[in-house]
């Protein structure tokens, strides 16, 4: 397996990933790849580097595209010029339902900035296809690493409690949906990482849940989840899916949404996000057939082992031949 350098154009934010002691359980994503790089490949970092010079010391610089840095791909293409080995990977990082509120009017920037890439990619399908087609070249599916080989030290098969532990996203915060495919089951609802939104900070339907955990510390949140009996995560928009991935990796049997890339993890137990009624039948099947739900949680945690650090890094290395 080759050893590659790597750095990701980022901010100080990520620093305690790259600096994380060897064994210790990381936040899920983006920044994850450093640490695989640091791990299994010569060297990984996340720097604010942009000039030549500094982009030129590694075999990999990779560039989180979103609308808030979409100058990026140009500027490093340019930094490094046309005869430097050094390359430049890009990734969107943006659920293709917020599109046309961020590129409606300056759609051909964002085909002439991803063209930029040497190698391009978006974390799952749907995003990848639309890519696609607008460029006309190939973009892989890489989704972003999860722990899940230190994730399994915090499964808690025998102390689970009689828990749905549903997830909050801020971009889609409705709590209506997952409710919904909840109101009758015998479980205590909990909605985990939920942030306040809206005019007066609140969301007023968050009180259908009989606790409310605010966002924490990804260890104390990993904790916490592994207590539940069965997870939920009826996202609305395209996402490559880590909490689905993280149930998976805890064990955790999970019903969730269709859209999510990870949801091939949990093929018996995915639905449309907005059919409630199935979403339903599927919290009382797992509820109620002991093997069924076995057969859900194997299938979900011997499949999340792709997503591991070191799978992530032979990934990556895949999508640069």
């Amino acid at each position: 397996m080759n050893k590659l350098s790597y750095c990701l154009i980022g901010d100080n934010r990520g620093k305690s990933v790259v600096n994380a002691e060897k064994g210790s359980l990381q936040l899920s994503g983006l920044y994850l790849w450093s640490r695989a790089f640091n791990q299994y490949g010569k060297c990984g970092t996340i720097e604010p580097y942009w000039r030549g010079e500094d982009l030129e010391e590694f075999d990999i610089v990779h560039v989180n595209y979103t609308p808030s840095n979409n100058q990026l791909p140009t500027i490093i293409k340019d930094e490094l010029g046309t005869s430097s080995s050094t390359k430049l990977v890009v990734n969107v990082d943006l659920d293709i339902h917020y599109w046309g509120a961020n590129w409606a009017y300056y759609l051909t920037n964002f085909i002439r900035d991803v063209k930029m890439a040497d190698v391009l990619f978006h974390v799952e399908p749907h995003g990848a296809e639309l890519i696609e087609h607008l460029i006309e070249n190939k973009v892989n599916v890489n989704p972003h690493p999860v722990d899940v080989t230190n994730m399994y030290d915090y499964m808690n098969e025998e102390n689970r409690e009689p828990i749905i532990g549903t997830i909050f996203h801020r971009y889609f915060p409705n709590t209506v949906i997952p409710y919904a495919a909840q109101m009758n089951i015998p479980l205590r609802r909990v909605l985990f990482g939920f942030q306040p939104t809206g005019k007066n900070g609140i969301v007023a339907n968050a009180g259908m849940f009989d606790q409310i955990i605010k966002y924490q510390h990804f260890n104390d949140y990993v904790k916490e989840l592994a207590k539940c009996q069965m997870g939920c995560d009826l996202y609305e928009g395209y996402s490559y899916g880590r909490a689905t991935i993280e149930f998976a990796g805890l064990g955790v049997p999970a019903v969730v949404s269709n859209t999510i890339g990870a949801s091939n993890l949990f093929p018996q137990t995915s639905v449309d996000p907005y059919d409630v009624k199935g979403a339903q039948k599927l919290f009382k099947k797992l509820i109620n057939d002991v093997e069924f739900c076995n057969e859900v949680i194997i299938e979900a945690h011997e499949g999340c082992k792709m997503y591991s650090l070191e799978n992530s890094y032979k990934r990556f290395l895949e999508m640069l031949e």
